[in-house]
């Protein structure tokens, strides 16, 4: 069975389950680099194939140079593949479009690692792309050329598992205090930029025993942390404790510690292994008296929850 003008692909990825032929982007929001007579991003995530325009259903940005599309999925995805459904009318308005898939929202997103280019292709008005498991929770639509054009799209569909889950995504984090702006809760915004000046990095006052304190929605089971640093002043990372555990005692510091890190000259990103430690708080924590701020840009934190505390 099909549909004039649709192509229907029927392929089996090896290592993905009839689960992942959900369609996950209908769990996800989506924005656009601007808005053209009333094509709102989110009508390209509708689950709504139509591909005419006065149905109400398609995105459309303004005439632009570098114009973009992005969709936010709920967590990390592994994602096999992309269904895309141009418009029936303007079809060349979707050539040249690269498909980015990833976790930077550095330049909007558009420096992802990209899935695909596509292009109009005359014979069907939905293409397929595979993307082999590529991880992220952004996918963008984006014309890099300066090129003055729209970008207009009817639906997007997208297919793959649920990556692991960031569970930091879900919970509240305050600090011991807050500098220029750089509040606590930008550390679990979900976005790696270690760009100061692009305001995703969490930052306390020059002091003594400096902290940072996340609270997870339960007890959970933690495997490992990612940290991301900030990508100058390096150096206050370091001797940083990562403390696990469900008393607030002393703040939450006085938690069993799973490890001590510091600035890694070649990686702003550096993966820490808790090995099931459980708890609800989870500090990173300064324990000198030196006077020092406490920065960094984002935290992950990956585990399950505990079954006798769930």
């Amino acid at each position: 069975f099909s549909s004039p003008g649709v192509l229907v692909l029927l392929w089996k990825s090896p290592g993905f389950s009839a689960a992942s032929r959900i369609n996950v982007a209908l769990s996800g929001t989506a924005i656009q680099s601007s808005t053209y007579n009333g094509g709102l991003a989110e009508r390209s995530i509708d689950g709504n194939n139509d591909p005419q325009w006065e149905h109400n259903s398609c995105s459309f940005t303004a005439l632009q140079a570098k114009a973009w599309w992005r969709l936010e999925l709920p967590g990390v995805y592994q994602v096999s593949e992309i269904e895309v459904t141009n418009m029936n009318m303007g079809r060349n308005r979707i050539n040249n479009v690269e498909i980015l898939i990833g976790d930077s929202l550095s330049n909007n997103g558009n420096d992802n690692p990209r899935c695909a280019i596509i292009n109009d292709d005359p014979g069907c008005l939905t293409q397929t792309v595979k993307c082999w498991g590529m991880e992220g929770r952004f996918i963008n639509f984006y014309r890099s050329s300066d090129e003055i054009q729209y970008l207009q799209l009817c639906e997007v569909k997208v297919y793959g598992a649920a990556s692991r889950i960031n569970v930091a995504l879900s919970g509240t984090a305050i600090q011991s205090s807050t500098s220029s702006g750089g509040l606590a809760e930008r550390s679990i915004d979900g976005n790696n930029d270690p760009q100061w000046e692009h305001n995703s990095c969490s930052c306390t006052t020059g002091q003594a025993r400096a902290w940072w304190r996340l609270e997870l929605p339960g007890v959970y089971r933690v495997s490992e942390i990612e940290v991301t640093n900030r990508n100058t002043l390096r150096s206050r990372l370091n001797n940083v404790e990562i403390l696990i555990g469900d008393s607030l005692s002393n703040n939450g510091n006085d938690n069993p510690r799973c490890a001590i890190i510091n600035d890694d000259p070649g990686c702003l990103t550096q993966t820490v292994k808790c090995w099931g430690m459980e708890g609800r708080f989870i500090n990173l924590y300064r324990s000198s008296d030196a006077p020092e701020s406490l920065q960094f840009c984002e935290v992950k934190v990956y585990g399950g929850r505990d079954p006798v505390h769930h």
